[in-house]
């Protein structure tokens, strides 16, 4: 770190929910870890407290409140039946990182990803919050309703989460604009290992499919399966599966037709070969795809979120969605692939070259300094 940056010490918070956001944060705090910044971590779950400290960095657990939509809204009256009994556990979690923040260090600035904690932490503490996430653009922009979805949970969400923030860092794939100057647009994070993997392209197809509450992989793979066993029969077919949903699924796989447990590495590797990828419509995964120059073809989970990804993507014509697997859709996008493939391409030059991490830094590093007492360290 050159040294005229002054050493900022910097508490992130991570939605534990999947692996897409602790993907990105990762990143990020690495990134500030490796210009000479301190970085702590707070998320929920065991796995990605884990995860964070597997990668060096001081991490505790916190309280993530369940908060389901209804008919496109979030009622009181469910939230408060959803949390009741976990509400004191939760509230005990919070004020124990209270504690370790006080001990450990007040730090210069509180990052949120779409989580709860960092925000109180950072109203508590009189510090500036930023958000960087791709979920603000609900709160921010007007986005119109997709089919029977409408963004106003996620609106909920983010308000609930985060009420206010000095600074909100967005990330997307596709050029937006707001009118509110606090908020910036930015290319997603992507990990230096998935844009520096050889990018080659074979006669074969890779698809991972995740579970959404009772919405699982079952159909999508066995219908997928179907597919490219009648139809395609000289490409490979390549479906990563969590550990959980591998032995029920299995039974399908047969020649070119792979079953594979999921392993991110691997998945990156077999991406970066593929003329396209199924999946659905989960942020993280279709930036990291474009990233590699790869279409994608989009079976969009029961969310606002994953249907404007993917009506977004289908539009742009990046890659192509439908509402299920369907042999007509799957040929189809198998079809255009070399046309699609070009454009995402040609996208990606325009729109997402740029490492927004320098932008992230730099912002960070111009915050005016607030001094606060150092305090004892603590492990918590």
């Amino acid at each position: 770190m050159s040294g005229d940056i002054r050493q900022l010490s910097v508490i992130i918070g991570v939605n534990g929910i999947g692996m897409g956001h602790s993907v990105r944060q990762s990143v990020i705090a690495q990134y500030l870890r490796d210009r000479g910044h301190s970085v702590r971590i707070v998320t929920n779950g065991a796995a990605r407290v884990e995860y964070f400290r597997d990668l060096g960095f001081p991490a505790w657990d916190g309280w993530m409140p369940t908060l389901l939509a209804r008919a496109d809204r979030i009622h009181a009256s469910d939230a408060v039946r959803a949390n009741i009994w976990q509400a004191p556990i939760g509230l005990a979690k919070h004020m124990r990182l209270r504690r370790i923040v006080r001990e450990t260090g007040v730090p210069d600035a509180f990052i949120t990803d779409y989580e709860p904690n960092t925000p109180r932490l950072a109203y508590h503490f009189d510090r500036p919050l930023i958000s960087v996430d791709q979920q603000s653009k609900y709160r921010h922009l007007d986005l119109p309703g997709v089919g029977t979805y409408a963004r106003t949970a996620d609106e909920q969400r983010l308000r609930h989460f985060a009420p206010r923030v000095d600074r909100s860092f967005i990330c997307s794939y596709v050029p937006l604009e707001a009118k509110d100057r606090k908020v910036e647009f930015i290319a997603p994070v992507i990990p230096d290992s998935v844009r520096s993997t050889p990018v080659t392209t074979e006669p074969v197809a890779t698809a991972y499919f995740s579970r959404y509450f009772d919405h699982g992989p079952e159909n999508s793979v066995r219908d997928l399966i179907a597919v490219f066993r009648q139809y395609v029969p000289d490409r490979a077919l390549r479906i990563y599966v969590q550990p959980a949903e591998a032995e029920r699924l299995r039974q399908y796989a047969e020649g070119k037709i792979e079953i594979c447990f999921f392993d991110r590495a691997a998945f990156i590797r077999d991406m970066a070969r593929s003329e396209g990828v199924f999946s659905n419509a989960g942020f993280n995964l279709i930036s990291e795809a474009f990233a590699l120059g790869k279409p994608v073809h989009l079976v969009p989970l029961p969310t606002y979120d994953q249907h404007w990804c993917a009506k977004v993507v289908h539009e742009a014509k990046l890659g192509t969605s439908a509402p299920r697997v369907d042999g007509g859709a799957v040929l189809d996008f198998l079809n255009q692939s070399r046309e699609l493939r070009s454009n995402v391409v040609r996208h990606r030059s325009e729109h997402l070259v740029v490492d927004p991490r320098e932008r992230i830094a730099s912002y960070l590093e111009g915050l005016p300094l607030v001094r606060s007492p150092i305090l004892a360290s603590s492990t918590g």
